[in-house]
């Protein structure tokens, strides 16, 4: 009531105040929440150049002397070897993340254009944005089943196809999305031009959707490369292992070694960490890409 009888230029005076009050508290809300995501990863980057006798006498301290070679240890000691569950995750992960983008680009494209009206194409489409509401837990026991049918235990497949399999109803839902945006004009003057289906996919409209597949490629490499349960479950043979299976050895009940154990999770966290500093603009211009139709 009082602003109403403010003249003007006191009204634009208070309104002004008013907004940089709110842009100071919102910059104080995300320091906060910055340093929340923050200390957390520092505190593991100063144990992980600890050792573990200083860890356990202080965990909070700094490092009397910063030990780097916990990290060549980690990597090249005969009786760790952490390289090798590299290579194991990477194996898998980048076998997954090639049949996801390639099953997901294709139905995406399907699914987005309104040209490829096939029948039954709302009942697939809802059957899959169903799939995105299954909890993946309840699935854990079919899926070993069947990879135990086909003889596919203690193998990279086991994972690559499980992996594949959960990534694809999140990833064929945005590349839809993202399709059905895409200007129809430049598929008509692709198709006058002599160009097929394939063709025009190809060469026309996945250039167009490389922000959505940037997306694609970040959110599915996390998930891939981060994934516990079902590496423990379908994979049991110690070399094996990946990296997330393979860092539980570190603390156990019989004995820990945390310094190597934190070297362990800032190791593993750098091709994710790269990977999004890489992709960081394109996956939020995918992730964005719903909000407003142009």
């Amino acid at each position: 009531m009082r602003l109403a009888v403010l003249s003007p230029q006191k009204q634009f005076e208070f309104g002004l105040w008013w907004s940089r009050i709110q842009i100071v508290l919102l910059t104080i809300m995300l320091l906060i929440f910055t340093l929340l995501v923050i200390i957390p990863f520092v505190w593991m980057l100063v144990m992980s150049v600890r050792t573990t006798g200083e860890i356990l006498n202080d965990p909070y301290g700094l490092p009397n002397v910063i030990h780097w070679d916990n990290y060549w240890k980690l990597m090249f000691d005969p009786k760790i070897a952490f390289y090798k569950y590299f290579v194991n995750s990477g194996i898998v992960t980048a076998g997954a993340l090639i049949l996801t983008l390639l099953l997901s680009t294709l139905g995406g494209y399907g699914f987005g254009r309104r040209r490829y009206d096939f029948k039954l194409r709302g009942a697939l489409f809802a059957l899959l944005l169903f799939a995105l509401m299954l909890p993946p837990q309840i699935m854990y026991i079919p899926q070993f089943t069947m990879i135990a049918e086909y003889g596919l235990l203690n193998t990279y497949w086991s994972l690559i196809l499980l992996y594949a399999a959960t990534g694809l109803p999140i990833s064929t839902y945005l590349m839809a999305t993202y399709f059905s945006q895409l200007p129809i004009e430049m598929e008509e003057a692709a198709r006058i031009d002599g160009c097929g289906d394939l063709r025009i996919f190809w060469q026309v409209m996945l250039p167009l959707a490389r922000p959505a597949v940037a997306t694609v490629v970040l959110i599915n490499f996390m998930h891939f490369w981060n994934e516990l349960l079902l590496a423990m479950t379908m994979v049991t043979q110690p070399d094996m292992r990946t990296i997330q299976v393979a860092m539980m050895s570190f603390v156990g009940e019989h004995g820990s070694d945390y310094a190597i154990a934190a070297a362990s999770l800032v190791t593993s966290m750098l091709p994710v960490l790269i990977l999004y500093l890489v992709l960081s603009d394109k996956f939020i211009e995918g992730m964005t890409a719903g909000a407003v139709k142009g």
